[in-house]
């Protein structure tokens, strides 16, 4: 079974000027940041009980002091996901009552 942990924070980790970091270690003291977590990796099995295919998600929350920082380094994600082929499928602004920090939410998908 392939686990993406590891390739997809090796990935991210090439963001320049960015902290990045598993979701539940979801701890970060400066800006910005990049979050990530697997949501889903369900196997697929052939009739002899072999794994045919995986389905990934990757759920990556992004923090930054702006809006326009959020989306430049959201593009700069995306472009990294998709060498490792993982396709953005979801994302969107979260709502921050402070309005210290914004947050954007998204998902990528692949299967392997």
């Amino acid at each position: 079974m392939f686990n993406p942990k590891k390739e997809v924070f090796e990935k991210l980790k090439e963001l320049e000027g960015v902290v990045v970091s598993q979701s539940s270690q979801n701890v970060f003291n400066e800006l910005p940041a990049v979050t990530f977590a697997v949501q889903d990796n369900a196997v697929n099995l052939t009739l002899d009980n072999e794994i045919a295919s995986q389905n990934i998600i990757v759920g990556v929350d992004v923090w930054a002091d702006s809006s326009s920082q959020a989306s430049s380094i959201l593009a700069q994600v995306e472009a990294k996901m998709r060498e490792l082929l993982y396709q953005l499928t979801s994302s969107m602004d979260v709502p921050n009552t402070d309005k210290s920090i914004h947050h954007i939410a998204c998902s990528f998908r692949a299967i392997r």
